[in-house]
């Protein structure tokens, strides 16, 4: 089923990213440039969703949302935009608008909470996700982590993990260096009601703004949040605090609408990081509820081929396998950086491999990092999909004036990641 989306901005160049995106994402999508447009473009034709700018030529966005709501009831509407006071984003949730994000914009979060509207209302999203994952009911949600194991210790970890999906206070995460603790933290979410926020320290600063941030997105009856923080020796009490104030529902979180939850990923001790003073007291009791240890990936040695098979058949975009001689020399290989070098030197030595079968020398090359060493290729998927997102990632930073940083917020990845990243000037 074809769904339709109506992206209203004034900024052409964000009108034209927002656009792509949704694209990508496997919806059809149209522009307006302006609120008197949309109006007449909705008179006209029918949407699925209407994403909309606030400060425009004409009509401003809040009028647009509230003409929505009483000519064109059922439609849901999203607010994107760097200019609204956190009493406008209230006023805004009262109205029983869909979302409201704040600029710098996360695309992945938009796109889920896209999908999730067009879910509520009785349509199946088609093409969106979180970069990859699927919108998937409870009953029918996957468990990513350690797909394919069956060694005694990663099948215990996985019982452990479904058994926690309906935590309701805090969950304290603990693994080593490579641990993918994003991975473990989308197969506790859940069911797709749930939303999964990653915060930063930075993030509690400002408990006005994480508010209205928050308060934007939890319109999902009778659904949750899950908060995600991972640098938590950065935690001080001030933080803490804001921690405190949105598990206890105090002002300013006293309106968010849903119950909220904590997930903590440590790769240190806990005990040794409260005897070290970097964990504020309370926020050590209060992250102690529950424990879940994530196995590193040489416990689970024996499932080596059975890991790696799964990842190629379901991560890369050709799927490939080893050969025996490359799964013996797998099974004798070290992996100080746990299931994140594991996979990153897999997709790697799937990239060198032109066939559908992966050498005993493209895995070493790969281990070695000697990406010099791949094969010449004619451009296929891997590298057509390559090229759209450097392109991506030159529109992104040609809107945030080649402002990595703000960039790199708006992609919703690491700084550094950005500033690695082969692509375009």
């Amino acid at each position: 089923m074809e769904h339709r989306i109506l992206i209203v901005d004034d900024d052409q160049i964000f009108n034209s990213l927002l656009s792509d995106v949704f694209m990508q994402a496997g919806y059809t999508v149209e522009s307006a440039f302006s609120g008197d447009e949309a109006m007449g473009l909705l008179d006209k034709g029918k949407y699925n969703l209407v994403v909309t700018d606030q400060r425009m030529p004409g009509t401003p966005g809040t009028h647009l949302v509230r003409h929505i709501m009483k000519e064109h009831k059922g439609l849901a509407v999203v607010m994107v935009s760097g200019y609204l006071s956190n009493d406008d984003i209230r006023q805004l949730i009262r109205d029983g608008i869909g979302g409201v994000f704040i600029k710098p914009l996360n695309i992945f979060q938009l796109l889920k909470r896209a999908a999730q509207l067009i879910e509520k209302r009785g349509h199946a999203p088609v093409g969106a996700g979180t970069g990859g994952d699927k919108i998937q009911s409870q009953s029918e949600q996957v468990v990513q982590s350690f797909r394919g194991a069956r060694a005694p210790l990663a099948v215990r970890f996985l019982k452990q993990l479904q058994g926690l999906r309906g935590f309701t206070s805090s969950l304290l995460l603990e693994g080593g260096t490579g641990t993918c603790f994003d991975t473990v933290c989308h197969d506790l979410a859940g069911a797709s009601n749930d939303s999964l926020f990653f915060l930063a320290p930075e993030d509690l600063d400002d408990p006005e703004k994480l508010a209205a941030r928050l308060g934007g997105l939890a319109t999902e009856e009778q659904g949750r949040q899950t908060l995600v923080l991972k640098q938590i020796e950065q935690l001080g009490k001030e933080r803490s605090e804001t921690i405190f104030s949105i598990a206890r529902a105090k002002a300013p979180f006293d309106k968010l609408g849903q119950s909220t939850r904590f997930i903590f990923c440590l790769r240190d001790n806990p005990d040794d990081m409260f005897d070290a003073g970097k964990i504020d007291e309370n926020l050590y009791l209060f992250m102690g509820a529950t424990e879940l240890k994530v196995p590193s990936i040489s416990e689970l040695r024996e499932d080596f081929p059975a890991l790696a098979q799964a990842f190629l058949e379901h991560r890369t975009p050709s799927p490939c396998r080893l050969n025996d001689e490359a799964v013996a020399l797998l099974k004798r290989l070290e992996w100080p950086g746990d299931a994140v070098q594991f996979e990153q030197v897999l997709a790697d030595a799937a990239a060198f491999t032109s066939g559908p079968v992966i050498s005993a020398n493209a895995l070493r090359d790969a281990y070695e990092g000697k990406k010099a060493s791949a094969p010449a290729r004619t451009e296929g998927l891997r590298e057509h999909v390559a090229k759209a997102r450097d392109d991506y990632v030159s529109a992104m930073l040609e809107l945030y004036g080649n402002n990595k940083d703000a960039a790199a917020r708006a992609l919703g990845i690491p700084a550094s990641a950005l500033r690695n990243m082969q692509h375009p000037a």
